[in-house]
């Protein structure tokens, strides 16, 4: 921990004070990097688009998890294994073999969701080239890559219920609806607050979609901050 985590975070601290390239001694500056930061729109843009994408992901993502535990913990569902595992499954993509695929669903016309919207006459955009869908799109890939993932967190938080206080409040005259609300969802409040947290980590770390879809465009709509950083540090060789 002090090696990997601790050290560096330190040392990122002290650095900040300097400018350096990374292949030059660092020339103490005290404060004017910082000053440097508030002063650049582009940062305030990418910590912008990065707490309100983060939020709808978060919103999204966790109340699709949590539909999709109800639905696999459904004593009426058959080839409960089969829909766990295919749920599962995006998790195990690498992100830059999961990019490749929605770039292909996202195409334009010759888009996989373009081709499947057509015959409902529904005409789809190029959705990564517009600054009012880019952003949602990568949300949507998101999303769609880490749902199973957190259902199969809260599907074990629904299974640790007592079978006995569902059955008791069906006794008692409750419905399906109600036992959900009134026994069930008290019961997920530990897992659910584990997997909010895990998502708003996770939400705000994105940097591997924008930086393969979209490169942070267009216009700045989809430059999150880890990208801000990697831009200054690695493009710019401005580490300090």
């Amino acid at each position: 921990f002090g090696l990997f985590w601790a050290g560096p975070i330190a040392a990122s601290f002290l650095y900040s004070f300097t400018e350096w390239r990374g292949i030059t001694p660092p020339n103490p500056v005290g404060l004017r990097n910082y000053e440097n930061l508030l002063a650049d729109e582009r940062f305030f843009t990418a910590l912008g688009n990065t707490l309100w994408m983060a939020g709808l992901y978060v919103a999204i993502g966790n109340a699709a998890a949590l539909s999709l535990a109800l639905a696999l913990d459904s004593r009426w569902l058959r080839l409960r294994q089969f829909f766990r595992t295919a749920f599962f499954l995006p998790m195990t993509l690498s992100m830059v073999v999961a990019a490749v695929i929605f770039q292909l669903v996202y195409a334009g016309d010759i888009g996989l969701l373009a081709k499947l919207l057509a015959p409902f006459g529904v005409n789809v955009p190029a959705l990564l080239r517009d600054p009012s869908t880019a952003p949602y799109a990568l949300v949507a890939m998101r999303v769609w890559r880490t749902t199973g993932y957190y259902a199969i967190i809260y599907l074990a938080g629904l299974q640790a219920i007592s079978s006995d206080l569902k059955e008791a409040a069906r006794l008692d005259g409750a419905s399906e609806i109600q036992v959900v609300r009134h026994v069930v969802l008290p019961g997920l409040k530990p897992v659910a607050l584990f997997c909010i947290v895990l998502s708003t980590v996770s939400g705000l770390e994105m940097f591997d979609e924008p930086m393969i879809l979209t490169q942070g465009g267009p216009g700045d709509s989809t430059l999150t901050v880890v990208m801000f950083v990697y831009q200054q540090g690695f493009q710019f060789l401005q580490l300090g």
